[in-house]
């Protein structure tokens, strides 16, 4: 519990037992002076008086009783005793008669309130430990000389860290450019490299559709890929409120900031009020933790003190607050203000972890100083909080965060608008530029042969070295003529006119090694691995239906007496 809240409570304990004594005194006093009274008019009563009626209560603030006998003359002798009605002339205020008269109402036009206790609710202003306060206790304690030097390095050290933190946090180097500058780079990216078709993948695929499509397997473009998915995390929706991720987080973080920092402020104003409560005298009268006077100039340090805490606190403010609504990652959001709270704890941590035990505990020593909080202050300072809280919220909405939002989008539209699904090169020897549609990114066609290769001789489970889609060499010279063999040669090399499906599909026995051929047909043209000849034969005319004419012969036309005996090349 800090020193504030210990304070608090002790004085709110204090001022509960005090009305609790006020009013358990008022009700025992209530209850003698109305038997005294009774006493009195019995005693008149027996003398054969007449007793006065009551106009008003004989103690201020007391419960007292008057008797009413009427209006009858009274028999000089002894007679029987009326029975009198006991009622309320006085009443104690506030919550005593809350307390023990509930359903009584005051008279029209009476003030409720309580007219002989004028009592102002006072708040206990503590001195928390920093080493900002060092300068109150400074000449008080019974400390060394190296212990008064250590406490004076460490005001001057902590306090120049905060300023170090602040001037960084505002540098142009740590806040980095700003997002809108991403949009220029985006766009020289997506005009000069993401069409390119050096760029394509083994599926045909356009370098842009696959970062669009946050393609794991990237290796150039990272920093888009990452730029993007950034973006995307950013402005994703919280279900089922419909409301950007990160905008709702960054706002949540600028107000927990801001939240911080309004505590910050209202505690060096209440410091300050509760100093100028001491008498200012030329010497500093100090005794068991409190001041009966303080000297001008102890004054004029502390003063001095704490507006510079003031500023380095105004300067976190800002800088926090712009710090993050540049943060464009979710995941760094909350720790951005985390060390930012770590920031300005600073001369707390400092005074913990090095103050010198003697000064330390003369700091804490220090008794709060209570000041007065009238209604009407309270209210306008809730007001004039609000007020100022509110307008810390919509200076970044309006001018960070919204803008922030706006330029991602924008990002967005520039990396991922428009057509994906094309590249381009330039002929060099006519000078113009030539394009051709790139395969769709997809699940099914973006995988690559290579990959299916790769898989099936990887994971197949035992450590032999074949595969339905590799032809393995196992010398390193064959390795490289198979790799660069034209189809030419391999169209020589197998002269046989057949569909490689009917042994591989339809299970007929076969002598030759025409595996690797076949299985790497249907996934080269985009079509299942269990797809016949007859479902590909429309492409075997294309320009690189090359291995699908060497694969399904008959059915592309191997056996007509017409056919190019090239057909296959």
């Amino acid at each position: 519990m800090s020193a504030a809240k210990l304070e608090k409570k002790i004085w709110t304990l204090e001022q509960r037992l005090r009305e609790e004594f006020r009013v358990e005194l008022q009700r025992a006093l209530g209850q003698c002076l109305a038997r005294v009274q009774h006493l009195e008019t019995e005693v008149l009563l027996l003398r054969g008086e007449k007793p006065v009626r009551l106009k008003q209560a004989p103690y201020d603030c007391i419960w007292g009783v008057s008797v009413d006998v009427g209006d009858a003359e009274l028999p000089g002798g002894i007679v029987e005793k009326p029975v009198a009605d006991v009622v309320p002339v006085g009443r104690p205020s506030g919550s005593a008669w809350s307390e023990f008269s509930p359903k009584w109402e005051s008279p029209q036009g009476e003030d409720p309130e309580d007219e002989c206790v004028a009592w102002v609710p006072l708040e206990p202003v503590a001195f928390l430990e920093s080493t900002w306060n060092l300068v109150l206790v400074m000449g008080f304690t019974d400390a060394g000389w190296l212990d008064i030097i250590i406490a004076c390095l460490l005001l001057i050290v902590s306090g120049g860290l905060q300023i170090a933190f602040s001037i960084i946090l505002l540098s142009p180097d740590f806040l980095g450019e700003p997002f809108e500058s991403h949009i220029q780079n985006v766009e020289k990216w997506r005009v000069g490299v993401a069409h390119d078709y050096r760029h394509m993948d083994l599926a045909q695929t356009s370098l842009v559709s696959r970062v669009c499509n946050k393609d794991v397997s990237l290796i150039v473009s990272t920093s888009q890929a990452t730029l993007l998915d950034e973006i995307d995390t950013f402005l994703g929706l919280l279900k089922p409120f419909n409301v950007s991720l990160g905008i709702l987080l960054c706002m949540l973080c600028i107000l927990m900031w801001c939240l911080y920092l309004c505590n910050e402020f209202r505690a060096i104003g209440l410091s300050l009020e509760a100093v100028l409560q001491i008498p200012r005298r030329a010497y500093t009268t100090f005794d068991h933790g409190r001041f009966a006077t303080i000297s001008y100039l102890r004054f004029a340090l502390y003063c001095l003190a704490r507006i510079t805490r003031g500023v380095i606190a105004g300067l976190l403010l800002y800088a926090g607050i712009l710090w993050l609504a540049n943060t464009t990652s979710i995941t760094d959001l909350m720790l951005n203000a985390v060390a930012l709270g770590a920031v300005l704890d600073v001369d707390e941590m400092f005074f913990a972890a090095l103050m010198p035990k003697k000064i330390q505990i003369k700091i804490q020593d220090l008794e709060a100083i209570k000041i007065n909080y009238t209604r009407r202050r309270s209210q306008i300072e809730a007001v004039l909080l609000l007020l100022i809280m509110c307008g810390l919220m919509l200076w970044p909405w309006f001018y960070l965060v919204e803008p922030l939002a706006n330029h991602m989008l924008e990002v967005n539209a520039t990396l991922c608008g428009g057509n994906q699904d094309f590249v381009v090169g330039i002929n060099s020897n006519q000078g113009i530029t030539i394009g051709r549609e790139t395969t769709n990114f997809g699940a099914d066609r973006n995988v690559s042969l290579i990959e299916i290769a790769v898989r099936d001789l990887a994971f197949r489970g035992d450590d032999s070295l074949s595969s339905n889609y590799v032809l393995i060499s196992q010398v390193a010279r064959d390795f490289e003529i198979k790799r660069t063999e034209l189809m030419s040669a391999a169209a020589a090399r197998i002269m046989h006119c057949t569909d490689f499906d009917q042994y591989y599909i339809h299970g007929q026995p076969n002598a030759g090694n025409y595996e690797p051929y076949w299985w790497n047909t249907a996934p080269g043209l985009g079509f299942p691995q269990n797809s016949t000849c007859e479902d590909m034969k429309e492409h075997c005319d294309d320009e690189n239906g090359e291995l699908l004419r060497l694969s399904c012969g008959v059915t592309c036309g191997c056996a007509e007496p017409v056919t190019n005996p090239w057909f296959r090349v």
